[in-house]
């Protein structure tokens, strides 16, 4: 389930929660910080609603599992919100809602994070990353898919602008002193993310916020520690297209929308309008043939794990 869910990612060109993060969710269980044997508790349960306890396991598991029951409830009661709170790391957002639009349903989820994001004019961290995805199901074609964080980067991408000598773009970065800065290694050394698209970004990231821990249980950004195999609270609402209308009429008025978006003229420096999704569709066909490059200091960690656990690591990926 984890590995292909961690496939999944890196496939989509999401190398951020993909297979980098095996390292990672292993010193997670030798830390403790997750625990791989622990059961999945439902703490309460109506006709469209859940809460679930994960125990501290793997959040992959305890996600699949809030995303699983959500969809049970939607297809019985036409839309299902699910809270889980005490999990892990639960990975690529879009690997879920996707999951649910390829049920004909309209699926969301969001969660927070540890604290690594300063709120709109502050200087320190008080919120995680926070991400959202909306998976919108298309008749005869790949979902519409929207993940992001309400960062102005994924931690993650900053370790691996670090590891390629990159600099980061304006606006996502402050260094320890509250400076803004490009040096990713700035972050390394105390810096902190900025929210995207400025009070705009901070808004939707408060939100989420708080949907993910005070509505649900779950411990705010600044309770939840600071490692990449931790999370804070999950929450997974689901809705049928069919709740207003029948399912030909949402999807002529949805063709008619994209038929919008992909005929619309497009500006100097682009070739063509892309839906949400549709770029890591692209990447995840182009993998499939060529196969998922792999960052030498992630195969230097991969070896490591592999060497630790006495596990033989394949020619082929070296």
């Amino acid at each position: 389930m984890i590995a292909d869910h961690l496939i999944t990612a890196s496939l989509r060109g999401v190398d951020s929660h993909g297979i980098i993060r095996i390292p990672y969710y292993l010193e997670g269980i030798r830390r403790g910080y997750v625990k791989p044997k622990a059961e999945i508790r439902i703490l309460k349960e109506t006709p469209n609603c859940a809460l679930i306890d994960g125990g501290m396991l793997l959040g992959i598991i305890v996600a699949k599992k809030a995303m699983e029951i959500a969809i049970q409830k939607a297809k019985k009661s036409d839309m299902a919100l699910v809270g889980a709170r005490n999990l892990g790391h639960v990975g690529m957002l879009a690997y879920y809602t996707r999951k649910m639009a390829e049920q004909r349903l309209i699926g969301l989820a969001c969660a927070n994070a540890p604290a690594k994001v300063a709120p709109w004019g502050g200087a320190e961290e008080v919120f995680g990353t926070n991400p959202i995805s909306i998976g919108i199901p298309v008749d005869n074609g790949p979902p519409i898919v929207m993940d992001m964080a309400t960062s102005a980067t994924a931690s993650f991408k900053i370790r691996i602008a670090l590891r390629q000598g990159k600099k980061l773009p304006p606006n996502v970065l402050l260094d320890k002193h509250g400076r803004p800065t490009t040096e990713p290694k700035d972050y390394m050394e105390g810096g902190v993310l900025l929210p995207f698209g400025g009070h705009k970004g901070y808004a939707l990231m408060l939100v989420i916020e708080i949907l993910a821990s005070a509505f649900i249980g779950g411990p705010i950004s600044k309770e939840v520690i600071d490692h990449a195999s931790t999370q804070g609270g999950l929450l997974v609402a689901v809705i049928k297209p069919t709740l207003f209308r029948d399912y030909e009429e949402y999807t002529r008025d949805l063709k008619r929308i994209i038929h919008e978006i992909k005929n619309c003229k497009t500006r100097e420096g682009f070739s063509e309008v892309l839906l949400p999704g549709e770029p890591e569709e692209r990447v995840y066909e182009e993998r499939r043939r060529s196969g998922i490059p792999i960052d030498p200091e992630v195969l230097r960690l991969l070896k490591e794990v592999a060497k630790r656990l006495d596990i033989p690591f394949p020619k082929k990926i070296s």
